[in-house]
This record gives structure tokens, sequence and C-alpha cells, in this order.
């Protein structure tokens, strides 16, 4: 019996657009469409199906829509491989160009079958995929959205063909026939907003335990290159999908170059450079906000004061446990010390004797380092990669406060 997805939505609480036709003619007729009204045509079917399957959707490898299609295809195929094996079978000389053929034939029926196989198992798999997770880059066109929505609902069936070759073409929202194998959906990455929110506090730190005031301007030259960094590694379609996840830099944009969003995606022009410039301008307001450690005019910040007091507090908690005749003797003590006291968000090992118990480190090309205490890292490499290198806090078996002060994470420590 077929679905009503309008009524399924009704009893489901999802809301329809106004003037939506009932049932699944609706997403047939939605062809004569706007793209807008389309795209909540096929979201509401989507979820009027899932919500009336909460168990899920049963898909099947061959859905009816498409048995048809594949029974000809067979039935078609089997009998050209049936003729073929029969001139195989008929006892003619290998060498002639019959028997070549028909050996050709049979190969390619072979392959035929493999590629429909594989087809339909990608469609049953890319449906499942999309059922479970709905969501999809902001970066995607409606055009795309409305094809994976309609893939999700199983309406996208209807508009398929399988081809010679045992694939299968899609028609999209805009009537046009496009290959299957080619429609590929973008899901959000956080990596733009990840590295962003990393440089404002990373920022704002800086500001507050520097004891001399610095101000944007010397600091900008410095904060352009780490953005050019970040939108390097997240690469051109990367750097779009976080440009496009910011609603309010994209509908500015849209208004101020008067193009619609939709048609801003197919043609993004400068969008990731003015986004990148936008995100300095922001990285300049956040750290103009920030607490300074040091205010010129008024001397130390609350901040500021709070953090010596802390440093004091760690030193004296340091001396007694590691006064300076006991700190030779104690390098792994240290190190686990270390280790808890920042709650592990820093890695502090100890680099001993090559062949000793304790064993020594080695750099990113397998050299041994020297004898010392060392900081792991996370440094950017020439291919703008991450790479982990351990970096030298003090040479030798003793570690004296003056050089260990900067490397505690006081955020995490707490005044007594």
């Amino acid at each position: 019996m077929a679905i009503d997805f309008y009524e399924l939505g009704k009893r489901s609480g999802a809301k329809t657009p106004e003037g939506q036709q009932s049932g699944f003619e609706s997403l047939v007729s939605s062809a004569t469409k706007p793209i807008k009204d389309m795209l909540a045509t096929s979201k509401a079917a989507t979820a009027a199906l899932t919500a009336a399957m909460p168990a899920g959707v049963p898909i099947e490898k061959v859905p009816e829509e498409l048995r048809g299609q594949v029974t000809n295809f067979l039935t078609e195929n089997k009998a050209a491989y049936r003729d073929a094996t029969k001139v195989l079978a008929s006892g003619i000389n290998a060498q002639s160009e019959r028997y070549k053929n028909a050996v050709e034939v049979i190969n390619k029926v072979n392959n035929k079958f493999e590629n429909l196989s594989g087809s339909l198992e990608n469609i049953a798999l890319q449906r499942q995929a999309a059922l479970d997770d709905p969501s999809y880059s902001d970066f995607t066109t409606d055009e795309d959205a409305i094809t994976f929505n309609n893939l999700a609902n199983g309406s996208l069936y209807t508009t398929m063909t399988v081809n010679e070759d045992g694939s299968f073409n899609y028609v999209d929202a805009a009537k046009k026939s496009k290959a299957f194998s080619d429609f590929k959906i973008n899901k959000t990455g956080y990596l733009g907003q990840q590295g962003y929110l990393s440089m404002v506090e990373s920022n704002a730190k800086y500001k507050s335990q520097n004891r001399t005031f610095i101000a944007w301007e010397d600091m900008k030259e410095n904060q352009s290159l780490q953005l050019n960094v970040l939108f390097n590694k997240l690469g051109v379609r990367g750097s779009l999908d976080y440009a496009f996840s910011d609603k309010q830099f994209i509908n500015d944009y849209s208004k101020n170059n008067n193009i619609s969003i939709n048609d801003l995606k197919k043609n993004p022009g400068e969008v990731v450079e003015e986004y990148k410039q936008y995100n300095l301008l922001k990285l300049e307001k956040e750290y103009e906000a920030a607490q300074s450690f040091y205010d010129p005019n008024s001397g130390f910040t609350k901040s500021g004061l709070e953090l010596q007091a802390k440093k004091r507090q760690e030193k004296d908690n340091f001396l007694k446990l590691f006064p300076s005749k006991k700190v030779k003797e104690a390098p792994q003590e240290i190190i686990k010390y270390l280790n808890n006291k920042t709650a592990n968000t820093r890695d502090f090992a100890f680099s001993g004797v090559p062949g000793s118990q304790v064993g020594s480190l080695k750099d990113e090309n397998g050299n041994e380092l020297p004898i010392g205490f060392y900081i792991r890292k996370i440094v950017i490499g020439e291919d703008q990669s991450e790479v982990a290198k351990w970096e030298l806090i003090q040479e030798g078996f003793k570690l004296t406060w003056p050089r260990l002060e900067n490397y505690l994470n006081y955020d995490l420590i707490a005044l007594n």
C-alpha cells in the first residue's frame, strides 16, 4: 500500500510548507515548483517516513521501483551470455574472430552484472546512511540537498534508469540526468571552528600572562599567517564549509553582493578570502576584549595577580617535594608529578641514558635525544600537517623551577 507522506507527517508533528500536496504525488509534481519549495517538500517526506518507522526503514537491495528495469537488464544480458556460451561450446577454432567475439561478450556481461550488483548495493548503503544521518554541510546546494532527501525518502528511485554498463543515473532537481556514482554529500566539518577558537584562547592566554602590553598591530601579521595555515589545512572544500557555516557572514555577503546564497554556493568567488579577513577582524575584537596581565595605566590586573599567586604556590610545592639535593635523583618522580599536576593535558617526559631502564627519547627522525627533561609539542610541518616534537626544557638530570615555571598549565591549578 502506498504511504501517504502528508498524513504521516501530520501524525508525527513534521511541519509541511503551505499549499503542499498530500501523498507521494507531491514529490513528482514538485518538479515545477521553485527549488526552495521542492527542498521543503522533500524534507517533509523524509521526516514523515522516518517518523512512521521509528524502528528503521527497511531497505531492499533491489527496490520495487527498479525491479522492472533490473529484470529487463538481466534478461537481455543473460540471453547475450547464453548465445555466447553456445558459440564457445560449438567447438569452433579458438583463434577465430567469432570465438574471440563470444569471449568478449561473456566478459562484458560478467562486468555488467558485477557493476549492477555493486551499483544497487551502493544505492542501498547511501540511502541507509542518509536516513541514519540526515545532516549535510551548509555549503551543499539546494539541488543536491533535494537529491539527498529524495534518496532518503525513496522517491529518487522513480527517477533512476539503469545504464548499459550496469550503473545508474538519476534525474536531479533541474531535470538533468546524472550518474549516481558521482553524487556525493559532504558532512559539516568543525576543524575551522576549532582552529579559530584555539587561536582565540591562545591569544587570550598570551595577553593575560604577558608582563608587557602587546598591541594588536604588533600581532596582526603573525595572526594572518596562522589563519593562512589554518585555511590551507582545511583545503578549498573545507574552507568553504567553514565559511558557509557562519550564517551571519554568508547572509551579509549575499546581500552586499546581490546574489542568492544558493547561487553563491555554485560560484563562491572570493568568499574564502573575504572570510579569512573577517576571521582576522573577529580575532582582533576578541584580543581587545581579553583580560590583560598588565595594564600600562593601572598596573597588574586581577588575572595577572592570580597568576603570580599560583606561580608562587607551585614554586613552594615543587621545592618542598623536590629540594635541590633530591632533584637529581628523581627525574621519573618529577615527570609523574608534572603530568598529574597538568591532568595529562601536557606530555612531559625524561630522556635518560640509552639502554638504561629509563631509556631515551627519540626525535621524529629516530635519533636519540640528549639526557634531559622534555615536553611534547604539536607543530605545523612543511607540508602543513601536524607533527609531534619533543622540546627540551632543561638538559641533564636536574630540573630547576625557573626552567619549569612557564610550562605548567595554570588554568587547571587552583589556589589553596
